[in-house]
């Protein structure tokens, strides 16, 4: 065949490729052909517009915003918005929370502020990785290997220093986060649950971690040093074996020291107040040898836990539990996602976008009519409820309730995510209960929606949360008190919190409240409601 026939057949196979997101659907769509399910017709606009916008940039959309998607008429509209979302220095910023959370667990170091990096220079770390599309085996990379030390790069060592720089728990954490395989209970002795989760194993990912160090900095802060010498044993508390291993990657080979002489082990040796720098750093080489796509469950847990920020569970479920016993939902799937991440160089962007763009990630909520019995939920035939994060339902009240609109509208420039975050910083402090009552415990996954009575109660009459149903210059109860027309009040109400205009019997309802002597405390009674409802409360 000749140089141009090949090269004919190499681009007619390169189009007739289908994109990713409707490789998504059909491999979606062949079990549920096979089991029989029908699933949920696509959802309607105002559902979407809201859904991405929480996904995207974890904060629903403004009532304008949610009127002039519903109510524009071209086809592609969808496709636009996501391009238009995923370029946004929103979407960089709710990354950089996202990835926050998922990474640390909300943990902060035992010292405190005076080791720990600052919080703040850590999400603006993340945020410029994302800003720019940093593929993700560089930002892991950067983040195992950080010292501290490093201008650019150094703050992503509060991976560490927020565990204290404790091997054990690096040990569990780097397995699960980085390669979804949770091997603490390897630590004592082969998993007897888990034929694939080896005590030799895990050994094999501490002897990475173990040597090194936490390095106070004066004023504050905190490096990570380095000891050049040391030997990884273990002992088994079922059989009392004992072994030995160098550094190795779960179901890899194990990794040698290189041989240096004697007294040659560092570049700064050990001393009182001296920060120990050896030749040859094994952290580094967890950092070389842990992001590539030839180790185990790198690509595929990047891709499963985008998969779940998008339809709120895994295609392996739980994230951090990929082994033998727990397989895939949708192999075939998994292998793809797997694949493609890896061909698309890491692409955090890209693969967003793909099941984005999917049928599967665009279903609706509710159940065909006449479906009969609840459909598996690792079907994906429906959407999933999922309860907003507590950084998405701070920002997203601050948002229904016009704070955040209007204070951004008093800035100059929020086309670069710097000046957007900087111009944030102002509402963190009036709205920090929120956060805190709605957050997890620290060093605990997030998962699922759990609401507590804590956090009714806080919503109902907390001192913190209802001054921001006050009304102020540039917040929704404002505008609503400038219109006369109950019916308007009323969308605009229903558009500015639910992202939805409000049903026939709805519309009644209010304009029934408003109707009373006193508008202004009937105005704050509906806003109140709305942010108490379920609807509000849940991505769905």
């Amino acid at each position: 065949m000749s140089a141009v026939s090949l090269a004919c057949a190499f681009a007619t196979a390169l189009a007739e490729t289908p994109p990713l997101h409707r490789e998504i659907d059909a491999l979606i769509g062949e079990r549920l052909t096979t089991q029989k399910v029908t699933p949920a017709a696509r959802c309607d606009d105002a559902t979407f517009v809201r859904r991405l916008y929480l996904d995207l940039t974890g904060i629903i959309p403004t009532a304008a915003e949610a009127r002039a998607f519903i109510d524009d008429p071209a086809p592609d509209k969808r496709a636009r918005l996501i391009e238009a979302l995923l370029a946004s220095p929103a979407h960089a910023i709710h990354l950089a929370r996202v990835f926050d959370v998922m990474l640390l667990e909300r943990r902060s170091a035992m010292g405190g502020s005076t080791v720990d990096v600052a919080p703040a220079s850590w999400r603006a770390y993340l945020a410029g990785a994302f800003a720019e599309n940093r593929p993700w085996d560089q930002m892991a990379r950067e983040i195992l290997g950080s010292d501290g030390l490093d201008e650019k790069t150094g703050a992503a060592v509060r991976f560490y220093i927020a565990r204290n720089v404790d091997a054990h728990q690096l040990t569990r954490d780097v397995g699960r986060l980085f390669l979804g395989m949770d091997l603490q209970c390897a630590q004592c002795h082969d998993d007897p649950r888990f034929s694939d989760y080896r005590q030799a194993d895990y050994y094999g990912l501490y002897a990475f971690l173990e040597r090194s160090k936490i390095h106070p900095l004066k004023p504050k802060g905190s490096a990570l040093g380095e000891l050049g010498v040391g030997e990884t044993k273990f002992t088994s508390v079922f059989t009392a074996k004992s072994g030995s291993t160098a550094p190795k990657l779960p179901g890899g080979g194990m990794i040698a020291d290189p041989v240096l002489a004697k007294g040659a082990e560092y570049r700064v040796a050990p001393a009182t107040k001296e920060r120990p720098v050896p030749v040859y750093s094994r952290r580094q080489k967890l950092a070389e040898e842990l992001p590539k796509a030839a180790t185990d469950g790198f690509a595929a847990n990047l891709a499963n836990r985008l998969w779940a920020h998008l339809l709120g569970r895994g295609l392996v479920h739980p994230l951090d539990l990929r082994h033998e016993g727990n397989p895939p939902s949708h192999p075939a799937l998994f292998q793809r996602l797997e694949q493609w991440t890896i061909d698309n160089g890491f692409n955090i962007r890209a693969l967003l976008r793909e099941i984005a763009l999917s049928e599967t990630y665009q279903r609706a909520s509710l159940l065909p009519a006449g479906t009969s019995g609840v459909p598996p939920e690792d079907t994906f035939a429906v959407a999933g409820l999922r309860g907003l994060s507590a950084e998405s339902f701070r920002w997203s009240v601050l948002q229904a309730t016009g704070r955040l609109e209007s204070h951004l509208a008093r800035a100059n420039d929020l086309t670069d995510w710097q000046a957007r975050l900087s111009h944030l910083e102002a509402l963190e402090r009036p709205s920090a209960g929120l956060l805190a009552v709605f957050s997890g415990l620290p060093g605990q996954p997030e998962s699922g929606f759990q609401p507590t009575v804590d956090q009714a109660l806080h919503l109902l009459n907390s001192a913190k949360s209802l001054p921001l149903l006050e009304a102020g210059p540039g917040t929704l109860l404002e505008r609503l008190a400038a219109m006369q027309d109950p019916a308007t009040v009323t969308e605009e109400l229903y558009l500015a919190v639910l992202s939805r205009r409000p049903t026939a019997d709805e519309s009644a309802e209010a304009a029934a409240v408003l109707t009373g002597a006193d508008r202004t405390g009937a105005l704050k009674s509906l806003l109140h409601g709305l942010l108490l409802s379920a609807e509000f409360r849940l991505n769905h």
